[in-house]
């Protein structure tokens, strides 16, 4: 009787461990499908065309909502604000809807920038609405109107360190450390209000005689976007090995 049930629990502990391993192996054939289908072009870092094609099929993840990644297109931002304390004035946007991010285009890679950093240079169109506020010391009520701004050819220099990591699986993975983002206008953002009201027209004057407000306003916006996109790679490259989108070796890769 005592043989008998040291032969039951022998057999359920083996039972036990042929399950795990099928289920381990399961797993791994389950992340291999899951990852080889991914439909990018595997790029060298410095093949500048190939990362282009990279950069748009990362853009359809993305806004599909890949590996639990953030939609950008479009965005919404609660609120931007803008104090001019020497005019008594601020400024605010609310509501702000943004599109076209999708289409940023890949201007240059630059590799071994200061302190071993590595970056993007990215160029980007911009298509804006929101609610614009402008409060002033020597109004009792503030004024608001509807605003829309084209920002063209919007430029975003993204640096960052990295470093490669190997997981449990024996891939590589890049970790990308803390960003630096510097946004220039290459031009004025253009814009309209509605409806057309005495605060509109007022509204309408400042904007003319400031345009380092709109320029604020597009340089601000343009940041958090680009924020969430690096934030969105970084969620992808901890998730995807590096052999599936780049042909590396590891002196040449960033």
């Amino acid at each position: 009787m005592v043989l008998l049930c040291v032969k039951f629990a022998l057999c359920v502990i083996l039972a036990f461990e042929t399950l795990i391993g099928c289920d381990g192996q399961f797993a791994m054939r389950r992340r291999e499908e899951m990852m080889s289908p991914l439909p990018f072009p595997t790029c060298r870092a410095d093949n500048i065309d190939c990362l282009r094609r990279g950069l748009r099929t990362f853009m359809f993840l993305m806004n599909t909502n890949h590996f639990g990644m953030k939609s950008v297109d479009p965005a919404i931002i609660d609120s931007v604000a803008l104090a001019l304390p020497e005019q008594q004035m601020s400024f605010f946007l609310r509501r702000v809807n943004a599109t076209g991010v999708n289409w940023t285009k890949l201007v240059e890679r630059r590799f071994n920038l200061e302190g071993g950093r590595s970056g993007v240079l990215f160029n980007s169109d911009l298509h804006v609405t929101a609610q614009l506020t402008m409060e002033h010391a020597s109004r009792f009520v503030p004024q608001t109107v509807l605003i829309t701004m084209d920002i063209q050819s919007v430029e975003s220099n993204i640096t960052y360190p990295w470093s490669i990591q190997q997981g449990i699986d024996n891939e590589d993975y890049i970790v990308i450390g803390p960003e630096r983002i510097a946004v220039r206008n290459k031009r004025t953002p253009s814009f309209f209000l509605q409806p057309i009201t005495k605060d509109s027209v007022m509204l309408d004057q400042v904007l003319q005689m400031r345009p380092s407000i709109l320029e604020h306003f597009s340089n601000e916006i343009t940041t958090v976007l680009m924020q969430t996109i690096v934030e969105n790679f970084r969620k992808f490259a901890s998730m995807v090995p590096i052999r599936y989108y780049y042909q590396y070796y590891v002196d040449d890769l960033m």
